[in-house]
C-alpha cells in the first residue's frame, strides 16, 4: 500500500513509498528533503501504527504511535531532528511505560522515569542538560531497591547498584 496525497496543505507518504529514502539521517522523498507526515499502518489494516512529521529531511514536531485497540502507544516530540519536550508512553495495558523529558538541545532535562509492565517503577532518574543530577534511584521488578545514589558534581554517592564482573582473591594476584 504507498500512496501520497494532499491533506489540509500537507503531504502525507506512507511509510513503505519506495520515492522516500534515508540518506545520512536525512528523509528525501523524489530526491527533495522531505515535509510532511510519514504514516504508518498495522498489518493488513486500515488502522494507523505510527504518523511522524518532518521539516526538510527530519524528524519535526509530534511523532505518535498506536496499539491495534486505537490506544496511544507513545508520544514524541522533534525539533529539527533532536528530541525536544515531554515524550510519554504506555504499555497496551495501559499502565505507564516512561516519561522522558528533553530540552532544545535533545539531551534529557528533568526527571526521568520508566516502569514495569506490571506498573512498578523501574527508574526514577533526574538530569540537568543531559547529566544525571541529584537523586537517581532504580528498582528491581519485586520493588526491591538496585540502586540509590546521588550524583554531586558529577560524583556518585551511594548505592550505585553495579556488580562487579570478577572476583579477587586474598593472597593471590589473579583476578577472575
Amino acid at each position: 500500500m504507498t500512496s501520497c496525497q494532499q491533506a489540509k496543505g500537507t503531504i502525507v507518504v506512507l511509510v513503505n513509498d519506495s520515492n522516500l529514502k534515508l540518506e545520512n539521517g536525512v528523509l528525501f522523498y523524489n530526491n527533495s528533503k522531505f515535509s510532511g507526515s510519514i504514516e504508518w499502518y498495522h498489518d493488513n489494516s486500515e488502522k494507523l501504527k505510527s504518523s511522524a512529521n518532518y521539516k526538510l529531511g527530519s524528524k519535526h514536531g509530534i511523532e505518535t504511535f498506536w496499539y491495534k485497540n486505537d490506544s496511544v502507544a507513545a508520544k514524541r516530540f522533534y525539533t529539527k531532528g533532536l528530541k525536544t519536550g515531554t515524550h510519554e508512553a504506555s504499555w497496551p495495558n495501559g499502565n505507564r511505560k516512561f516519561v522522558y523529558h528533553f530540552n532544545e538541545k535533545g539531551e534529557y532535562h528533568g526527571n526521568i522515569k520508566e516502569w514495569y509492565k506490571t506498573g512498578n517503577v523501574f527508574r526514577d532518574f533526574n538530569y540537568v542538560n543531559g547529566k544525571e543530577v541529584g537523586s537517581q534511584r532504580l528498582w528491581y521488578q519485586n520493588r526491591k531497591i538496585k540502586a540509590n545514589y546521588v550524583v554531586v558534581n558529577g560524583e556518585r554517592f551511594g548505592l550505585i547498584g553495579l556488580k562487579k564482573c570478577y572476583r579477587v582473591s586474598l593472597n593471590s594476584d589473579e583476578i577472575r
